[in-house]
């Protein structure tokens, strides 16, 4: 139990860091678009964005490879076998990702844009960085965890087509929604974060502020739909995990209780930040509670998720490889 709590941090702060490099350049755009207007304290908060994006793509890779050492054995040794197309393919795009990210965010350190062609370029770059990952990333990992569990049944081999297929299945395009939502949100905490550092320094309060509420606004919108999407998740889920949640595994029902009411404490918490409350405390609760959310939301799925590969997922797994 106690490695099943620390792969799950380890792994919510993953999630976290591909939220921000996910949603962060698609907030960036529109921050940019502000300050191409003159909005200076849009620009700030664009280019803090920006290398954030940057900073958390670089730290989620390597919190993914922390996360596989956690979860590797020879049964995973195997399913990555069967994915190993699209597993290249996404390391491609994961570096393609990034190298847009880089140049994009060099181009905001040299400030607003001054043109039409400025923002529209700046714009594009931003939006294809963004939605590359959101496309991809969610979609391919949760398809992955639905195969070890055994959810979902495994054809001999995965190629563009066939993974296509698997993505419309309807956990997975829930599960891949709520993830978009929740990049959202925890990238608009995180510019409650930057506006909460503003704010300790006297000069910078009216600059704080605003980016504060940017922040909370940009992070309540997604919270509140979560909830939608959340009833989503759970109907569409295979029956063992819906029964888990439900109460036949008592730890992964209170988890699942406990990230319920985190969810609603934070949803009260964002409502007082975007309406303007820029209360050190306000502030720091938003944060924390985005932080213990997530972590529960993990704990959550990782435990009701089945705990191992089932033994017919791996004989046909090894019966692939065979052929």
């Amino acid at each position: 139990m106690l490695l099943e709590i620390l792969s799950s941090i380890v792994l919510a702060f993953h999630l976290m860091c591909m939220n921000v490099a996910s949603a962060g350049p698609l907030v960036c755009a529109w921050l940019d678009w502000r300050s191409g207007r003159g909005d200076d304290v849009a620009h700030r908060a664009a280019k803090f964005l920006a290398w954030k994006s940057l900073v958390l793509l670089v730290a989620g890779g390597l919190f993914g490879l922390l996360v596989a050492a956690f979860f590797w054995n020879d049964d995973y040794h195997d399913l990555m076998h069967v994915f190993i197309y699209k597993i290249k393919w996404g390391a491609w795009e994961l570096l393609f990702s990034l190298a847009i990210m880089v140049v994009y965010a060099a181009m905001i350190a040299r400030g607003a844009p001054r043109s039409w062609a400025s923002k529209l370029g700046r714009a594009s770059l931003a939006v294809l960085t963004g939605t590359n990952l959101l496309y991809h990333f969610p979609a391919l990992f949760i398809v992955i965890s639905e195969v070890a569990a055994g959810y979902i049944d495994m054809p001999q081999t995965v190629d563009a087509a066939i993974f296509r297929s698997l993505m419309t299945e309807s956990s997975v395009l829930a599960r891949s929604v709520h993830f978009w939502l929740a990049s959202f949100a925890v990238t608009g905490v995180s510019l409650i974060g930057y506006g909460k550092w503003l704010l300790r320094q006297k000069e910078e309060q009216e600059a704080g502020e605003k980016i504060a509420t940017w922040g909370g606004r940009i992070a309540l919108v997604p919270t509140v739909l979560q909830v939608l999407v959340g009833v989503w998740v759970v109907s569409v889920l295979p029956p063992l995990m819906q029964q888990r949640l439900m109460g036949r595994d008592l730890v992964v029902a209170s988890a699942f209780g406990l990230s319920i009411v985190g969810a609603l404490w934070l949803m009260h918490q964002l409502s007082a930040v975007a309406f303007g409350d820029t209360k050190p405390r306000t502030l720091k609760l938003a944060i924390h509670l985005m932080y213990i959310v997530v972590i529960l939301m993990t704990l959550t799925s990782r435990l009701a998720l089945a705990r191992s590969i089932h033994p017919e997922t791996v004989t046909n797994l090894k019966a692939f490889d065979d052929d």
